[in-house]
């Protein structure tokens, strides 16, 4: 049940120790002990909440030895279970997934954009049934997949939502969900600037002629490409505003409206009427509320020109379902300043092509230039958007200052005033060859890539790269649009070159550095630090440089660590035209200090699981970093400065493993393979349905598999003691189906005589069987939860439940519950898989083993029914069956000790298939390999199927009934022969064939 938190203390259900009360006093002193924790409990939750009232924000939160901690902006809050177990955190990480205690699950909390423009599949909290919500579009489903830690506190942060739901506190029953956010008071300003000393926000106008541009591919010649102007178009996206909210944990999702009061203020009379501004949308961060609006109707006002000054002031309707209360708040109000900014033109935003440059502006006056950037023949892909930004003319001050309006095009910048950059290749052709130079690169968004045409034409972006690009110079197109009005603004053009190596750039030096600590997989993200000494980096690195005339003042000033000193870029070599290679760690570059001088020293700084990967296949690993010094910007050229970094552990523990003892079996539930003497071995278990007369038995097929071991549980041995996080106690075990495809155990035969094919399906927890050559799949076994797991367990999923389906119940049917061969009895294997953290398998010895699962109960033919050929109306028969179960007890034994086995096991239905009679007429005695229909039709043979009452309660004095056979004479007389009668016998767990032989014996006084 889902309860919110709102100081009020709700006391849950409780036991006392061994579940016997023995004295007031010790009543009194467990009541007592329970009273003082939870007392404690809601102590702490109403401090917590009290102080989210006041604004307090969730920085964190972590697990304690017996509990969790909510960290906020003005202290720890510490939650308890009242036992010794740590607790459990569910919590949004940085990638957007959900991480669980440290791990993070993979299950994203909020969905990526797909291609339609939706987003794609996340999950959220079901504070309701405490699973996971998964989220595709407008459908949530449940998944069934709980986020609770048994026993413990589990506490998830929800961000997305703003709610922190707590599970498993003492005294507190099912979740309690503590709002994150609060009541919104006030809204104060947060200025631009201050306008003739008022408080103010601008609002742009953006002036440009308005440009069209032919369309253009990679393959034709366009080399005469250019812009047309037309007229002249101000554009204004509207205001940006941000408020300080109070509290600064408010929530917006309560705003149910937010408008503008607007007006002029001053003294003399001007044109145009009041401007209205409509709020368009609003975000949070930080507790700063920022609001987008567009501007219509009337003019804004400027104090020079007109001796008013148009102001707003923000106006939120505020509801808090939970308080009742309705609230209007009303900022302060803020001038607005219209601020005009013309002549947007693109221009290099990379400093070595000189930034204040414009592109050019026509392709003509590109083509006839030099490059203004190199790209080497085999790269990936450079972004484009890093190297344009937009200039224009700033007239707020009363003169005109040209700057640049963004960093880069990537910066984003540009799109928040209704502006955005494209990007297009334009084909032209140089020289005498047919193929466009543009034809030899593709791009995708911003990204151009060198790569080889095809016939001539381009190909589409990851087409193969070649050698034969160096020299081509594809001609890029850059467009700056108004997205408002879908005009362009502006259009720019940049000439690349392909070439085959940065120019001339050199390798100085490589300096290697060995490590050898030890490594041992953990499943933590503990972090492994490598360093380099400060001796070791002035002796491989300084003084090897001097040697080459570079010195220790050079290096400082002018060699960088590229990718930065906090996460250097990695490489995939040493040479000059190494490239970017996926990062092993993190390799930091900080500060030795000696005492008489600072100097650098390289840290690489490796998480448990990443050394793992590393590792588990490969003795050593390494990283290459760079420093790189610019000796040439124009050019690109470069010297270079490499450092290698090689870790090979003097131990590798890479393997952790352990073995299931026959010990940690209880002899006597075991078999050995296909044997029926019990403690004969450790292969097999024999699981059956419940035994008749014990309490609450209904003839369910369950089996807890856990039942056969000792202590009921799964211990792991023999686990070298180096591997800490894989001793026994640290393992979580699961029971798997072990897939049966090519052995014995597949395909099978059921009752009908059909064969079918078995596999293994959900994740290893579930077997299915289908029809050979029939794709529809029917459930036979299922690993499931027990019902009340026992505290302490590590395998939770253990009981194996028969499915009670028509394709399951023919399988089971098919042999006696002796016929222990796993073409007889219907068998599965299983394995108990050991792990502690899903990434490092863990290898367990002796870790298989199979189940027979045993037919409930078993029809036996007493061969007692003999008819005489020609008795007066006919020879009759009651039919005589023997029925026995799974453990060969009789059903009208004395075993049953009065007990009605019919009934317990269902026993409902008895059919005779008449069409498939046998008979050894006209052949082999007792050879039953013909029909009888084929033999002679004229044998007047017939069954009279009994009731249910009848087999239940009998007939005629006949305890149970299970109907009448009636023979009778065909007119001619007969010498001996016999037939074979198939019965299908129908009870709770499907139907059993049973052939009944009866014999003829020959016609009478002949």
């Amino acid at each position: 049940m889902r309860k919110r938190f709102y100081g009020a203390l709700v006391l849950g259900s409780f036991l006392l120790a061994g579940g016997v009360v023995t004295s007031c006093s010790d009543y009194d002193d467990d009541i007592n002990n329970l009273n003082q924790r939870v007392d404690a409990v809601e102590k702490t939750l109403n401090d917590l909440k009290a102080a989210i009232e006041k604004g307090v924000t969730i920085n964190d939160i972590a697990t304690t030895d017996n509990g969790i901690v909510i960290k906020t902006s003005k202290g720890d809050f510490t939650i308890i279970n009242g036992t010794s177990q740590a607790g459990c955190t569910v919590e949004i990480g940085p990638n957007g997934t959900w991480v669980i205690n440290g791990k993070d699950t993979g299950k994203p909390s909020k969905g990526a954009d797909g291609e339609d423009g939706k987003d794609g599949i996340y999950y959220e909290p079901n504070a309701e049934t405490n699973t996971w919500w998964k989220v595709e579009g407008d459908k949530k489903t449940d998944t069934g997949v709980s986020y609770l830690a048994e026993g413990t506190i589990t506490a998830v942060y929800d961000k997305v939502n703003g709610e922190l739901l707590l599970n498993g506190v003492e005294g507190y029953q099912g979740t309690l969900v503590i709002s994150l956010t609060t009541g919104l008071k006030s809204l104060v300003f947060q200025p631009d600037f201050y306008y003739q000393g008022i408080e103010a926000m601008s609002v742009g106008t953006y002036n440009y002629t308005e440009k069209t541009v032919a369309k253009v591919n990679a393959d034709n010649d366009f080399s005469k490409d250019a812009p047309t102007s037309l007229k002249g178009v101000a554009m204004s996206p509207g205001l940006v505003a941000n408020y300080h909210m109070n509290p600064s944990n408010a929530d917006i999702n309560k705003i149910e409206k937010l408008s503008f009061i607007s007006d002029d203020k001053d003294y003399t009379r001007s044109e145009g009427g009041v401007v209205k501004a409509t709020v368009t949308s609003k975000e949070a961060k930080d507790g700063i509320l920022t609001v987008h609006a567009q501007l219509t109707d009337g003019t804004i006002k400027d104090i020079n020109t007109d001796g008013k000054v148009t102001v707003l002031a923000l106006q939120a309707n505020y509801k808090n379902a939970e308080e009742k209360v309705d609230t209007t708040i009303t900022s302060d109000y803020a001038a607005v300043k219209a601020v005009d900014y013309n002549d947007m033109v693109l221009a290099h935003a990379d400093a070595t092509v000189d930034h204040t440059k414009h592109l050019y502006a026509t392709a003509a006056e590109a083509i006839k230039n030099e490059a203004e950037y190199e790209i080497v023949w085999n790269h990936e892909g450079m972004d484009v958007a890093e190297l344009v930004q937009t200039h224009y003319d700033d007239l707020s001050s009363g003169t005109s200052v040209h700057e640049a309006w963004d960093v880069n095009a990537k910066s984003g910048t540009v799109e928040k005033y209704g502006f955005e950059y494209s990007y297009e290749l334009v084909g032209y052709h140089k020289g005498e060859n047919k193929t466009s130079e543009s034809a030899h690169a593709a791009m995708k968004g911003s990204v151009l890539r060198p790569q080889m045409p095809k016939d001539g034409k381009q190909q589409a972006f990851g087409a193969e790269q070649n050698q034969a690009e160096v020299n081509r110079e594809p001609l890029v197109r850059v467009i700056l649009r108004d997205k408002v009005s879908n005009k362009i603004a502006s259009v720019g053009y940049i000439k690349f070159k392909i070439v085959d190596q940065a120019a001339e750039s050199s390798v100085l030096l490589n300096a290697q550095f060995q490590f050898n600590d030890k490594y041992t997989v953990n499943c933590t993200e503990n972090e492994h630090k490598l360093e380099i000494a400060w001796h070791d980096f002035e002796e491989d690195i300084l003084a090897k440089l001097q040697e080459l005339g570079i010195s220790k003042e050079d290096f400082h000033t002018n060699f960088k660590l590229e990718g930065g000193n906090d996460d250097a870029t990695q490489y995939d070599g040493v040479t000059a035209t190494s490239q970017p290679a996926t990062k092993k760690g993190i390799v930091k570059q900080t500060i030795s200090d000696t005492g008489a001088e600072q100097t650098e020293i390289i840290t690489w700084t490796l998480k448990n699981n990443e050394a793992y990967q590393l590792f588990k296949n490969n003795e050593a690993a390494s990283v290459v970093v760079r420093y790189a010094k610019e000796i040439d910007a124009t050019k690109h050229i470069y010297q270079y400065v490499y450092v290698t970094l090689t870790w090979t552990p003097s131990e590798r523990n890479v393997t952790p493993a352990g073995k299931l003892a026959d010990s940690d079996k209880i002899k006597e539930y075991w078999y050995a393979t296909n044997k029926p003497t019990a403690g004969s071995g450790y292969s097999d278990i024999h699981a059956n349905v419940e035994t008749v007369g014990q309490i609450g038995a209904n003839d369910e097929f369950k089996s807890d598999i856990l039942n056969t071991f000792v202590g009921n549980d799964v211990t792991v041995s023999d686990v070298n003691s180096v591997y800490t996080a894989f001793q026994n106690d640290k393992l979580t075990k699961e029971f798997k189906f072990v897939d049966p495809q090519g052995t014995d155990l597949t395909p099978v035969t059921g009752n009908s005589g059909t064969q079918y094919e078995i596999t293994v399906g959900k994740n290893g927890t579930v077997l299915y069987a289908n029809i050979k050559g029939d794709l529809n799949k029917y459930e036979v076994v299922r690993l499931i939860n027990q019902e009340t797991p026992a505290a302490g367990k590590t395998i939770q999923q253990s009981v194996l439940e028969y499915v009670d389906n028509d394709v399951a119940k023919d399988i089971l049917n098919y042999a006696d519950h002796k016929d222990l061969d796993v073409k007889e009895t219907f068998t599965a294997q299983l394995e108990i898989k050991p792990t502690n953290c899903d990434w490092v398998p863990f290898t367990l010895d002796n870790n298989k083993f199979f189940v027979k699962f045993l037919r409930p109960i078993s029809i036996i033919d007493p061969n007692d029914n003999t008819f005489t050929d020609a008795e007066t109306g006919g020879a009759k028969r009651d039919l005589t069956l023997k029925f026995v179960d799974w453990r060969d007890h009789n059903f009208d034994g004395t075993e049953t000790k009065g007990h009605n086995y019919y009934e317990y096991y269902g026993v409902n239905k008895i059919e005779c298939l008449e069409k498939d009679i046998k008979t050894d007429l006209n052949g082999t005695s007792g050879k039953f390999d013909k029909l009888l229909s084929s033999v002679t039709d004229k044998i007047k043979f017939h069954f009279t199927e009994p009731t249910y009452q009848e087999i239940q309660q009998g007939k005629n004095g006949i305890k149970h009934y299970f109907g009448t056979l009636l023979y009778e004479n065909n007119g001619v007389t007969v010498g001996d022969f016999q037939i074979q009668v198939p019965f299908d016998v129908t009870y709770d767990w499907g139907t059993i064939r049973v052939y009944v032989v009866c014999k003829i014996s020959k016609t009478q006084a002949n």
